[in-house]
């Protein structure tokens, strides 16, 4: 390993340091490195960019910032980031939820979301996401069908908070209208299925 040598320049600049850092801290000697008084390192100003050391400076006070060459272990890796969450989808239809035209729940939408609120609470703090989003047919005008579908997945966030105690920090709530359908508005049977409201619960499993 070839080490480094300062020059006179260096060993000058390196004096006048030292001087005033031991008339700043009076315990320069303590440290592996000049430094300005605190913790940051003086670094000389010569194309190799060194870090200055002081007269106590060993292998073994060395750091991997200003001695790198000295260091063959890699750099310690950063925390490995969170994985994302796995998603469970469920549909739940609208018709057995709701009164008709309406975001009040009905006695059978009380059990559906009994249920729902259950099988949530069971996971524990797996539980990281839950997204609601309502939809509906595309009967009646464009606007008023946003609202239900959003008042329709409020109400379920509601109960859901309110009834089941899920946390309501990790409920996302929205609304699509009539604008995602997934049957032909042009039959009975279609808008029917198109009227429902989508749960999307997210889990997180630790590390």
């Amino acid at each position: 390993m070839k080490n480094y040598q300062p020059t006179a320049a260096t060993l000058f600049i390196a004096a006048v340091l030292l001087a005033g850092c031991s008339g700043a801290t009076g315990t320069y000697e303590t440290q592996p490195y000049v430094t300005n008084g605190g913790e940051t390192v003086v670094r000389v100003t010569d194309r190799q960019g060194h870090c200055i050391r002081t007269p106590d400076w060993t292998e073994a006070t060395a750091t991997r910032e200003c001695d790198p060459q000295l260091f063959t272990d890699p750099e310690p890796m950063a925390a490995a980031a969170a994985a994302e969450p796995r998603y469970e989808a469920m549909t739940l239809s609208a018709v057995a939820l709701f009164e008709f035209d309406s975001a009040q729940v009905t006695e059978n939408g009380l059990v559906e979301l009994k249920a729902l609120g259950d099988s949530i609470r069971s996971r524990g703090a797996s539980v990281v996401d839950i997204d609601i989003i309502g939809h509906t047919d595309s009967v009646g005008a464009e606007d008023y069908n946003q609202q239900l579908s959003e008042r329709r997945a409020n109400a379920i966030r509601d109960y859901l908070v309110n009834q089941r105690n899920v946390d309501a920090g990790i409920i996302d709530v929205s609304g699509m209208g009539e604008s995602s359908p997934v049957a032909d508005n042009a039959t009975t049977e279609g808008r029917a299925q198109n009227r429902r409201v989508e749960v999307r619960v997210g889990t997180q499993v630790p590390n």
